[in-house]
């Protein structure tokens, strides 16, 4: 619509230069050929016009005519990509609905259209996967493992395909493959840490945590989930270990990571106990109780004063008061200060300890407390509000909150490794993704 238009116009002006011209008076004489031609000069301008357009006209129709095949060619193919790539969208969108079928179908479509490619390809392997013809999906992902562009994606594709096929050795070797390819590679990495982990090669482990550091910055749920499990793997790493001083590399490596952990920080206390070096036993048991109060840490402290309890009872009371968890200490020293029956500093800490977050072990205390005084009256209220009062703190699991007599560094049921911690029931605790495959 255009070309005419514009057609129409170069036309119109070029009949209004004419018509001008025509107007003009004027003669030329032209010799040619022995001939003497005598011409209006305005006549032979509007014929030397007219001839510069008509050949200009025929040389675009040339053009058109010519270049007509070509055209067409692209309008074709045009439309061949526009409905190829639609066929891969709707395909992919299908897979992402769990349809199979229809992905499947656009898998088809968009090879006949788009030919083979990586995205072509990669649909027809998912839509094999996901229907269950695990031939097909095999065959997808070797042709895409053969392909110098496609090589990495096919090998995650052969990974993930063995492994549900409980070939793990396979699945590893997939992983391996594919990490040559892309060396940071999460996906293949957080395979092979959690085979190692099935394994129990915890050092292994642990190595291939430090190379997923980078890739988990920006994902801050996982990179506190995976934060965890170095600290879990730096225990089991120390505790496996033969020689002393290992051990307390590994366990220096966990607290870099979590000064407050308590099972690594009660670990080396009791090997700084083992080896004698009691200075440094007393200085990590403090600062652990200041941290993060436990009955572990008075056991440790409990050493320096096996023969003075009042002294190790005040001692106790003011790193209590420097606590960053003040309440959970006063319960600790409390329930020294009962069983040395020495009530002045239990009964003083109890009325510390707000009514609103009383848990039922502050009205067990409590209780304890008021049988030593002879008050029955107040010993069957607390035991009475003990009964409806929620639970205190316990050794807890992140990923699948199952509460454990002692630390577990691996979780009995969900198999997790550093999930376990101690905290309370109203603690926030933040649900662990599943295990990546």
């Amino acid at each position: 619509m255009i070309i005419i238009l514009r057609l129409v116009l170069i036309i119109a002006l070029v009949a209004l230069v004419v018509s001008w011209f025509a107007k003009q008076t004027g003669s030329s004489q032209i010799q040619w050929l022995g001939y003497q031609i005598e011409i209006s000069t305005s006549l032979l301008v509007s014929l030397v016009i007219l001839f510069a357009f008509f050949v200009m006209l025929f040389d675009r129709i040339f053009r058109f005519i010519r270049n007509w095949p070509k055209m067409l060619s692209y309008g074709w193919q045009f439309r061949r990509k526009t409905n190829g790539e639609r066929a891969l969208s709707l395909g992919f969108v299908a897979l992402a609905a769990g349809d199979s079928r229809s992905a499947q179908k656009q898998a088809k479509k968009a090879e006949k259209l788009l030919g083979k490619g990586l995205l072509p390809d990669l649909l027809a392997a998912q839509a094999a996967h996901l229907s269950g013809d695990e031939n097909a999906a095999r065959r997808y992902f070797a042709q895409l493992s053969k392909q110098k562009d496609t090589a990495y994606y096919g090998l995650i594709g052969i990974m993930n395909l063995q492994f549900q096929n409980n070939d793990t050795e396979r699945s590893v070797e997939a992983a391996k493959k594919a990490l040559k390819i892309q060396p940071d590679s999460t996906a293949a990495l957080t395979h092979i840490f959690w085979r190692e982990i099935e394994a129990r090669n915890w050092k292994r482990a642990l190595e291939i945590i430090v190379l997923l550091k980078p890739q988990l910055a920006n994902f801050v749920e996982q990179k506190e989930q995976f934060k965890n499990r170095e600290i879990g793997l730096c225990y089991l790493v120390a505790d496996n270990a033969s020689e002393e001083n290992e051990k307390i590399i590994f366990l220096k490596r966990a607290l870099n990571i979590n000064d407050s952990n308590i099972a690594c920080r009660v670990a080396l206390g009791r090997l700084y106990h083992k080896k004698e070096m009691i200075k440094q036993m007393i200085k990590v048991a403090e600062r652990g109780f200041i941290l993060n109060p436990h009955q572990d840490y008075i056991d440790l402290l409990r050493f320096n004063f096996t023969s003075n309890t009042s002294k190790f009872i005040a001692r106790l009371t003011k790193l209590a008061r420097q606590s960053e968890h003040k309440i959970d200490a006063y319960r600790l020293v409390i329930a020294v200060s009962l069983d040395a029956d020495i009530l002045p500093p239990a009964s003083s800490l109890l009325s510390e300890i707000p009514t609103n977050v009383m848990t039922n072990e502050d009205y067990l205390l409590t209780s304890e407390l008021a049988e030593k005084q002879n008050d029955p009256v107040r010993v069957k209220n607390a035991l009475q509000e003990a009964a409806r009062a929620p639970r205190g703190k316990a050794w807890r699991c992140s990923s699948c909150y199952t509460i454990t007599a002692q630390y577990e560094t691996v979780c009995p049921k969900c198999n997790d490794i550093g999930m376990i911690d101690w905290a309370s029931e109203s603690h926030n605790i933040v649900k662990a993704i599943t295990a990546p495959t």
